[in-house]
Order: structure tokens, then sequence, then C-alpha cells
């Protein structure tokens, strides 16, 4: 883990090509310091002509059961229906699992799809699928990885896209007002991710980063324990104890001597900006504003309460925090493991046996807290239509329950909620069939997702084809 004090700290006449690159060394926060400060160095001037500025994505790693959640069905056999029943929402004809009473009561706010589907069953190619749009360079844990190259996520896209200088492809004017990656409140990247990385049998998920569009478009992530201690910087961006903002500013003039060293390597693109990002560092170690956007305990209890104390509910009103700041991507992650903790994970939705009892008592009781007061909280501040919230795992579970008491995994059919950012509200698209087990109209793509993501910010993904990484859906654009 790289620690900037400590590297400051250092007698100029030694340093040497390697400790300039350990300045990079961050990899297990999702996102060198270089990469990360050089999306903020790159950014220039883009203009939306979509009503959202910002997206935060609930990633429902596991795969949630649509059955229990958007996608009852109260008439099929006992064998697929289950336990629960369907109520009524705010939305006429709109019926949702009688374990989600809250989110019946603001249907108006969000948009259900119930026609989502794939191809790919197994958790970490379904990941890669949902978060990427493609199947390329995915990998079952102990298999052999799909052919290509893996795609980047749709963070990524977003943050890529939103650092394209007016006047060329990537560029999209319309009526918003221009926003600067550079401009925004606080000192952050354009893509944050809460909570660990996504894994399952030990293999994390390919398509969580920027691949081909480079570490600078990766996720800068956070990991804290919500209920405990609180989110905070990483240590690479913390002082050190006898390290005060004095005499970060004296190492700081030390520092500005290292480009008298080692002309020769300073001439690359990427070393000649190493001072600068440095620099950057240096104001994110002393900025306030970033700092107290991490700062939980500064919410009245009252609002903490109504997001509920659970490490999900907490991560919900740090992704409404960084929104407010500016931040355009925020991806909230339910938890690392796919599998539940009865299985070894941390908390996923896979849940092979004993779904009902889990559903009933956990899952659905965090999930139905959080968003709703997370969509409320978002249109008392007037963000809601300015900002895309999207909650979706990488697949739903299957129509036929278990001999175990659970529903196996199912991409073949299932269900998505959409909200703000332009997406109207009190409406339902597509649906499926008797028993929920495949598209009956209307069916979407995770890549279509992700091109209405696009849509939404008024990025033009045509831009991402001179990178190779082009999507080849269309947005739906009757969400809007």
């Amino acid at each position: 883990m790289l620690n900037v004090a400590r590297f400051l700290a250092r007698d100029c006449q030694r340093v040497t090509r390697r400790s300039l690159l350990q300045i990079g060394a961050c990899g297990s926060l999702g996102l060198s310091l270089p990469g990360f400060l050089a999306a903020r160095a790159d950014a220039a001037t883009a203009a939306s002509a979509g009503r959202a500025r910002s997206v935060i994505l609930l990633w429902l790693w596991g795969g949630p059961s649509h059955h229990e959640t958007w996608d009852p069905k109260p008439d099929a056999a006992a064998k697929i229906r289950g336990p629960f029943g369907s109520i009524p929402t705010r939305t006429l004809g709109l019926h949702i699992s009688e374990l989600l009473p809250r989110l019946a009561g603001v249907s108006e706010k969000y948009c259900v799809i119930r026609s989502m589907r794939h191809d790919q069953k197994d958790h970490n190619v379904g990941g890669t699928v949902a978060l990427t749009g493609h199947v390329f360079g995915a990998k079952a844990s102990g298999a052999v990885p799909f052919p290509g190259t893996v795609r980047p996520s749709m963070g990524s896209l977003v943050s890529w896209l939103k650092s394209k200088p007016a006047g060329t492809a990537g560029f999209q004017a319309g009526p918003s007002r221009q926003t600067r990656v550079s401009d925004l409140r606080g000192e952050w990247p354009p893509f944050l991710a809460i909570g660990p990385m996504s894994k399952v049998s030990g293999e994390f998920v390919r398509g969580q980063g920027a691949g081909i569009l480079g570490a600078a478009r990766d996720p800068f992530r956070f990991e804290g324990d919500a209920l405990g201690d609180g989110f905070k910087l990483p240590d690479g961006f913390t002082l050190q104890a006898d390290l005060n903002v004095k005499r970060l500013d004296d190492r700081k003039q030390l520092l500005a001597r290292i480009d008298r060293v080692d002309r020769e390597f300073e001439a690359t693109s990427a070393t000649r900006r190493v001072d600068e990002f440095n620099a950057q560092a240096m104001s994110m170690l002393t900025s306030p504003a970033a700092k107290k956007a991490l700062d939980l305990t500064s919410e009245p209890a009252a609002v903490r309460d109504r997001y509920g104390r659970t490490q999900f509910g907490q991560s919900c009103i740090l992704a409404r925090r960084l929104v407010e700041s500016g931040v355009p991507f925020v991806q909230v992650n339910w938890s690392g493991d796919a599998e539940d903790e009865q299985q070894g994970g941390d908390g996923g939705w896979d849940l092979h046996y004993r779904l009902f009892e889990r559903m009933h008592e956990r899952y659905c009781p965090i999930f139905d807290r959080a968003v709703p007061a997370l969509l409320a909280d978002l249109e008392r501040r007037g963000l809601l239509d300015s900002t895309l919230v999207l909650a979706m795992g990488e697949f739903g579970r299957s129509p036929q329950i278990s001999s175990l008491g659970g529903r196996e995994h199912w991409p073949f059919g299932y269900s998505m909620m959409l909200a703000g950012g332009g997406i109207r509200g009190g409406q339902v698209y597509g649906s499926s069939d008797r028993d929920g087990g495949a598209p009956n109209d209307r069916p979407v793509h995770p890549q279509n997702i992700i091109a209405t993501t696009l849509e939404a910010l008024g990025l033009n993904r045509i831009a991402l084809n001179e990178m190779g990484v082009g999507l080849d859906a269309e947005p739906v654009f009757e969400l809007f």
C-alpha cells in the first residue's frame, strides 16, 4: 500500500525510477494513484444532453430472486410461486412481493423492467455480462476464459466519456450546463465503488474495471465498516500521525526538485505528470471537503435510521453524499462474495437453500428500507431528477423451487429497477411468462441498460467505437 507521506519524505538524491513508479502502487484500492489523478487531470469540458448528471448503481451481487421482489407469480403453481403473496403499489396494475411494502408505497418514483435476459448462468461470467454488456474474456471459476478481451465496466465507460473534451467524438452538446470532472466539488474521481470487489469461489469477476481504457478509468474503491469505524480515506490518502499540513507542504517543496533527477526518464508523457499528480494527492490529503463526505456521523440519527443501520443502508447514504459532491458514477456493492453467509460468503443474494426464510428475515427488509430512503432523500434534495439509480444483479433465480428450498441461477428472465435521471417512474417495462422464466415481450439485455445509462447522461456512446469497446445495443428509449 502506498503511503504518500513516506514517499515525499525521501531524500531527493536517492529517488530512482522504481521510487517514482511506486507512487502508483495502490492496486488494492481498485485504482493507482497516478491513474486516479490522471482521471481528473485529463478531464475537459463535457456538456450533457441528458437530464442525469450522476449514476448510483446498486449492485446486488449473487442474483436476487425476482419472484420474491419485482415479479411475483401469485397464480402459478406452489412449486413456482413460493409462500409469499403480492401486494399492490401506487402504480396501477403493478404488484410486487409482499416483502417490499415500503417500495410498494413509492412506486411512482421508479420503473421495473421484467424482461431482462442473457444466457450465462455462472456468477462470474454473468457478472461480467451484467457489468460490461459482453461475455468477452469472462471466466467462470476454474474454467477457461471466453475468447476476446474483457470490456470496460459501465462506470469506466462513463468515466472515459466524461473526460472527452469539447469538439471530439465523445462530446455531446446539449441544454444542460457544462460540467468538468475537474470542477467536481470535493476531491473525487469520476468513478467510485463502495464495498469490496465481487468474487465467488475465490475468483474475482472480470470486468469490474476499465480494461483497455486504462487504470485512470478504474474505480476508486472504498471499503469500510459503516457500522463501526465508518468510511475513511484509504491508507495511502491519510497523513502519518507525525506529519501535519505544514510539514507536508515543506516536503512538497522538496518533491519539486525531483524533476531535476533522471531527465531521460522524465521525458516520457506519463512521468512528466508525476509532479502534478503528487500535488493533487497532497490536496486530497488536506482537503476537508473530501473527508467530510465520508463522515456519516454528520448525518442526523433519524436519517441514518431511515436508511437502516446496515452496511448496505449506510453505504447508500455515502452514495448520496458523493453524488451531492458531484461524483458522476457511484457503485454500491451489496457484498463481496456472491454466496450468502451460511455458504461461506459475506451475504450475497445467492440463496440456493432456505431462500424464503432469509429473504423474509434479512435480504428484503434491508433492501426495502434503504432504497426508498435513498430515493426520497434524493428527491428532497432536488437530486433525483439528475441522478439515475439502478438496482440489479447479474441474473435472477429459477422459477422452480429446489428440493433445498431455494432457487437456482437464472439469466433467461429476470427483473431490475431504475429510478430518476429522466426515467419515468410508475411504469413497468416488459413482462415475463406465467412462471417468470423468460420474457414474454420486449426483452432487455444488460448491454441495453448500459446504453440507456449513457443516454440518460447525454454521453455519446458512438465515441466508444474509437477504443474498440462500442455497444451493439440501443438504449431503451421508452423508459424516458
